[in-house]
């Protein structure tokens, strides 16, 4: 199956840039999913998905990331 922009890679390109197809791909997946659960992905959420399919995050820091806004900055 051919990659199929999402509508975050219209809005950010530039996020999107560093990732191969496949990396693209898992990426629009990931926000489809989240998508269909009532989440609506700000820039910064994109972004840390993002560094976390380029290796630069792990999923722990990208698992503290989210949990940080979703509960504010306060402790989980």
């Amino acid at each position: 199956m051919a990659y199929q922009p999402c509508r975050y890679v219209q809005r950010w390109p530039e996020l999107f840039e560093p990732l191969d197809d496949a990396q693209k791909q898992r990426v629009s997946d990931a926000l489809a999913n989240n998508r269909l659960e009532g989440w609506e992905p700000q820039r910064d959420d994109v972004a840390d998905l993002v560094d976390c399919e380029l290796g630069r995050i792990d999923v722990a820091e990208y698992v503290r990331r989210t949990m940080t806004k979703v509960t504010g900055g306060g402790a989980v």
